[in-house]
Formats: structure tokens, sequence, C-alpha cells
């Protein structure tokens, strides 16, 4: 059963980021990206903080070691999102999905080195199966985007997004030792909240107090106040706060806790199987036989890497 629910996790957390690209892209239109990230974390920690004022979740932090739950947030939200969304911005979307699609098998290498998680030849070759399904679905299904060269910078961000994200995976799995799904997920909300916070105070003040000129990601960037802003795309930061903070994160941590973090981080390539469906149901994107044998592809590998008995909890 526990394998099951740890399953359904990785499934849903990859489905909810697989649709959020969707919503992203329009709260982008009146939202600096540095902003949306921020609007989104303080939504999520509110809530979080409600639930736990409420008893609704239990949170302790008293007389726990708190060094391994700052390196997990650190990684996760903090850096992550900065890599991500400047690298993104500067790169072809084929090179940012090949380079993410790499994140399970660096997460299974640092899960052999630091957590002396060992897995089967056949995990193995479901690694090696998904990340060869992210290349097929993006490098040759996106005809779209021939001619998106990008540039070093963003690939070597990207880079940095990807280590990001298979760190935190490390530092997950070691904090769930110590610290429930709901505790890590809690620090989480408030570290994005607070740091992406900061980060939009210092660039308000260094432009004279003023909104910063339109970035690449909102052109269309309404000359009024945050709050006004925000709540213009209220369900846009609904579901990215909500379904994308809150519960998608809290689900990685949920299966982060029950399988190896090869395993769990593997469904990250499913949501690239997710958004193109999302593409096609929802903005009638073009689907062609080279993304469907991706996908298919990317689905098998996920099949084959959590295969097998899960052993539970790694060693120190």
């Amino acid at each position: 059963m526990s394998k099951s629910l740890s399953l359904l996790a990785g499934t849903g957390y990859a489905a909810i980021f697989g649709f959020s690209f969707l919503v992203t892209k329009g709260a982008l239109a009146v939202l600096d990206p540095m902003e949306l990230i921020f609007v989104r974390f303080l939504v999520a920690a509110i809530l979080m903080t409600i639930l736990a004022a409420t008893g609704i979740i239990k949170i302790r932090y008293s007389g726990k070691k708190i060094g391994i739950l700052a390196g997990m947030v650190l990684f996760q939200p903090v850096l992550y999102f900065i890599f991500e969304t400047y690298g993104v911005r500067e790169s072809a979307t084929s090179t940012a999905g090949i380079i993410l699609g790499a994140l399970p098998a660096i997460v299974a290498l640092l899960g052999l080195v630091f957590l002396k998680e060992r897995i089967t030849k056949i995990q193995s070759l479901g690694l090696g199966l998904s990340v060869l399904g992210v290349v097929i679905v993006v490098a040759l299904g996106a005809q779209s985007q021939t001619g998106a060269e990008g540039t070093l910078r963003g690939a070597i961000l990207l880079i940095g997004s990807m280590l990001s994200a298979a760190f935190f995976n490390i530092f997950s799995r070691k904090a769930s030792r110590t610290f429930t799904d709901y505790e890590r997920t809690f620090a989480m909300m408030w570290s994005g909240a607070l740091a992406f916070g900061i980060i939009v105070l210092v660039r308000y003040m260094a432009n004279g107090g003023s909104l910063p000129p339109p970035s690449a990601g909102a052109q269309n960037l309404v000359l009024s106040s945050l709050p006004a802003r925000a709540l213009s795309v209220w369900f846009a930061i609904f579901y990215l706060g909500v379904l994308s903070s809150v519960i998608a994160f809290f689900l990685i941590n949920f299966s982060l806790t029950r399988l190896k973090a090869s395993q769990s981080a593997v469904f990250a390539n499913l949501i690239t199987v997710i958004t193109v469906v999302a593409g096609v149901a929802v903005r009638g994107e073009k689907f062609d036989i080279v993304q469907g044998v991706g996908a298919v592809v990317i689905i098998l590998g996920i099949f084959l890497a959590n295969s097998g008995k899960n052993e539970g909890k790694s060693a120190d």
C-alpha cells in the first residue's frame, strides 16, 4: 500500500507541474517572473500556516537539528527557481527539456554516493529510458523550436537548476529521517516566500521605489500595485500557490520518504509527457508520432525504474 501511494504521489506531482506551464504563461503577462514566484510562495506559506494554526497539520521543529533542512530549502525552492527562471529565458525549449530530463540519472548517482542507495540493472535501464524519452519528445518532436539557439549562459543556468533539484532530492530524503512531510513542505513554502520577497523588495528599491521595467516574461506588465496585478490573475496564483506549491511539493516529499531518491525523481520526466498532452488538449498544439513514441518510452522507463521491492529508508 505504501509503495502504491508513493507511485500515485509521483504521478500526482507530475500532473500538477505538467499543467502549471499553461497557467504560468498567462500570469507572466501581468507579473514579473520574480514577482510571480514570490506571490505563489506567499500564498502557499499563508495556507500552510493556517493549516498548522488550526491543528490540521502538526509542525514541531524544537529539539531537531535544522542543518539538513536548511540545505534542503536552499536548493529547492531558492536556488532551483532562480536558476530555472533565468535559464529558461535564455535557452531553447529543447535545451531546457534535455538538461532537466537528466535529473533522474544524476539523482541516482548522488543517491549512490550520499545515501548508499543501490539500484538494480532493470531500474538503471528504466532511468536511461526515461532520459531517452525526454530527448525524443523534446529534441526530435518539438519541430517548432527549430532555430531557437539559446546561449551558453542559459545552458549553464539550466544545469544549475538541474543540480539544485538533484541535491534537493538527496537532502529531502535525508531530512525525512527527522522531519515529517508536512514540516519539510512548511519550511519550503516559507523559505520561498521570504527569499523571493526579499529579491522583489530589493529590485523595487533599486528602481527608485517604482515598478521595474517589463521583463521578457512580462511584456504586457500593467503599471499598478503588485496586489492588484496578482488579483487580476487570481486563478493562476491559486493554482501555483496551492496546487503547484503546497500539494505538489508535499507529494514530492511524501514520495521521497518512501521511495529511493532516484525512483521519486524519475517522475519528473513524466512532466514532459503531461505538458505535451496539456498543450494538445487545451491549446490545440500539434502532436506527432515521434512525440507519441517518446511518451511511451518515458512511461516504460518510469515503470522499470520503480520495479522491484521497495527497500524503504536507506542507510546513513
